[in-house]
């Protein structure tokens, strides 16, 4: 390798486990397993219904336990290997005593259209020869109902807990002990469970108990907890037990992934984690027969344990729910596709923000939405987010789902209001000057008050979502079917011509180009995926070698989003490592791709299935919301299907593995036009362009 080559490469590291949460949910609520137990239970999936009426964590914990009943017990929170089982949401943790094996399974059931939560013990002698003595085994449910509690005991089966923002019902099949006294210590202490939990007070936390008979040599027996929020559940599986509940749970898994699509060429371990990602994007779906219905949070209200980002993202932002939608659709899941775009087109429910954008009326959020689908952006000193690049993203994901829909019925749904309520303002905030749409808050959502700018990545969701209004409204009979392919078109090329460098660079924004520096934005890579810039032309490779001297992550491997310096723009980005795969392959550089596919897939690998928000730039470790949704799961089944549809589109014989980013800077390097690969002339060029780059670096640190 020579020493110009030697430029574009840096340290690798190998992924490590940074989270031990682990999420179940059915889109009525939220469970999560942290470290050693069940930690976390959410009434809905979504952080707010409306800007009055926010979701709560009604749960403290809750786990199973035993007695010995001579004096011995423990609580099961000290296991030996936790997981999720592959494909689904149900959580499994294993620890022993002796030679018993205590298998906990927790899980938000989707075979219950409603709330509620499912604990099942399997309890194992695991001896091939002794038997195992008689003992309790028990439960603790320490939920947080609200206020001071009412607890009714029915029998020692059935319990109901009233509070002032729940009601819980709990079901404990064969239960032969229930109480309210001192749970926690009567097990610890090894004493049977006893009392009773009928009483008015505070902090009630109920428990059950189960005579577990002696056992045989590998036999075993199944126990359970089914919490609800309805004393009459319309649960098919209610009555069976709890070896019936999880095989029901689990046979819905099976049929769930049986109706979807795999993308040819994935191997093993991508997809286990493929389909791991379609169980989360599919456990996020509300499904509550409201006007929540259908929607798909960014994230779960669950982050990476790390201090400086905390935060949670269950809020439906338009962009992040466009990756996931599509991704759904094109995995074969049309119907819950076409649920998450009814959710955005709400009529009524948006064009709040019309005066800041010359009081033109639209009909998707500008930003993101309450719970019931109301338009929501958040605001601070420096003034709202507007973020046109929504309107082009919704476009795009009605045209991917209509394009696949075995009917016409959403394009006769929503095609008329997409072209009027979305399309139609889209073509209007098009500058007549330079072809480019106005200055908005974009995908990194720089507020307002002279943060907003002409964002190339706003320009580009515009081209596709305009490409899109023009098939639609072709399949409609509708006559601005040309109006919006030649707004398209006309955008398009404006990018090529006001948002590229002098060196072939593209740019993040126009305002940052023309002052001459600060302008490198990973955003921009969705000009390739689109289509909009060709990835084998002139601009791909002096593009991604200046991302790679200047946004390369120092792990060597992943991204950051651009280069204007802040904490959150430093962190390495899942969402930029996965969009830029399928450019390199659509540029023919298949081994850089698979670079950032198979890191993707073992950093899943090794941390439940789970993709974050961000990644530490020097060490890789999780940071943000975890798991991340349609910057996180989206991305990946995104990344998984364009490379399947990209297979073959570079022919053998003169594609080249364009591993490195100096190779790169050559529309030829890579063999996939007519040109050769660079000689001498080409190499001083690209020392050049280097030397130019450090030079800016230089002035920028001065």
């Amino acid at each position: 390798m020579s020493a110009l080559l030697a430029l574009a490469t840096a340290l690798a590291v190998e992924p490590l486990n940074s989270t031990s949460t682990f999420v179940s949910a059915n889109g009525f609520g939220v469970l999560v397993y942290d470290g050693d137990r069940i930690a976390q239970g959410w009434n809905h999936g979504y952080q707010a219904y409306d800007a009055t009426s926010e979701s709560s964590d009604l749960l403290y914990d809750t786990y199973f336990g035993y007695t010995d009943l001579g004096g011995a017990g423990k609580w099961l929170f000290d296991p030996e290997s936790v997981r999720v089982v592959d494909g689904t949401g149900v959580v499994e943790s294993v620890e022993r005593a002796g030679d018993l094996e205590f298998t906990q399974y927790a899980f938000m059931p989707m075979t219950h259209a409603a709330w509620g939560v499912v604990q099942v013990a399997r309890v194992r002698n695991t001896s091939r020869t002794a038997s195992a003595a008689a003992f309790e085994l028990t439960s603790l449910h320490n939920w947080k109902p609200g206020g001071t509690e009412v607890v009714v005991a029915v029998d020692h089966q059935a319990v109901v807990e009233r509070g002032s923002s729940a009601t819980l019902f709990y079901w404990a099949p064969d239960a032969v002990e229930h109480t309210c006294d001192s749970v926690y210590d009567t097990v610890s202490g090894g004493r049977r469970l006893a009392g009773d939990c009928s009483r008015y007070a505070s902090d009630l936390v109920p428990g059950f108990g189960w005579n577990v008979p002696a056992l045989g040599p590998g036999e075993e027996r199944w126990y359970g907890v089914f919490t609800a929020q309805d004393g009459t559940p319309g649960w098919s599986v209610r009555e069976e037990g709890p070896q019936a509940w999880l095989r029901a749970e689990l046979e819905w898994w099976a049929a769930f992934h049986t109706r979807g699509v795999l993308p040819a060429g994935m191997s093993a371990a991508e997809t286990a984690v493929y389909r791991q990602q379609l169980a989360l994007l599919t456990m996020a779906q509300v499904r509550e027969p409201n006007a929540a219905y259908g929607q798909i949070p960014a994230s779960f209200p669950v982050a990476a344990p790390d201090p400086e980002f905390p935060h949670t993202w269950n809020i439906t932002w338009v962009r992040d729910s466009a990756y996931a939608t599509v991704a759904l659709a094109r995995a074969g899941y049309v119907e819950e596709a076409s649920a998450s775009l009814r959710f955005l087109f709400q009529p009524g429910k948006a064009g709040g923000y019309a005066s800041w954008i010359n009081s033109e009326p639209y009909g998707i959020s500008v930003c993101r939405l309450y719970g019931d689908g109301s338009e929501w952006s958040d605001e601070d000193a420096t003034g709202p987010n507007i973020e046109l690049d929504n309107w082009g993203l919704s476009l795009w994901a009605l045209g991917e789902i209509v394009g696949r829909a075995d009917d016409s019925t959403l394009l006769g749904e929503l095609g008329l209001r997409a072209l009027d309520e979305v399309a139609d303002p889209l073509v209007a905030q098009i500058l007549p000057g330079d072809q480019l749409v106005r200055a908005d808050s974009s995908i990194w959502e720089r507020h307002w008050y002279g943060n907003e700018k002409q964002f190339t990545y706003t320009s580009v969701m515009a081209v596709a979502g305009l490409r899109a209004a023009g098939d639609l409204a072709a399949a409609l009979g509708d006559p601005r079917a040309q109006t919006y392919f030649d707004a398209a078109q006309s955008v398009a090329t404006a990018i090529s011509v006001h948002l590229v460098d002098r060196d072939n660079v593209l740019a993040g924004n126009l305002t940052e180009l023309n002052a001459g520096i600060g302008y490198l934005d990973m955003a921009a890579v969705e000009a390739y995926n689109f289509d909009v810039l060709d990835a084998r032309g002139p601009t791909f490779a002096p593009t991604l070698a200046m991302w790679d001297e200047w946004l390369r992550a120092p792990t060597g491997i992943g991204f950051t989003r651009n280069d204007d310096g802040s904490a959150y723009d430093t962190q390495e980005w899942l969402w930029a490592d996965l969009r830029l795969a399928p450019a390199l392959r659509r540029a023919c550089a298949s081994a850089r791709a698979s670079e950032l596919e198979d890191w993707a897939t073992q950093l899943a690998l090794v941390n439940g299935g789970q993709l974050p928000e961000l990644l530490d730039p020097q060490s890789a470790v999780y940071e943000g919301p975890t798991p991340m949704l349609g910057f996180g799961a989206g991305a990946y089944l995104l990344a998984m299907q364009d490379r399947a549809d990209l297979d073959g589109t570079c022919a053998p014989e003169v594609a080249m593995p364009f591993e490195h980013a100096v190779e790169a800077t050559f529309a030829d390097g890579c063999g996939c036009d007519s040109g050769t690969p660079p000689g001498a002339a080409g190499l001083a060029a690209a020392a050049a362009l280097f030397a130019r780059r450090r030079r800016m670096k230089r002035r920028r640190l001065s």
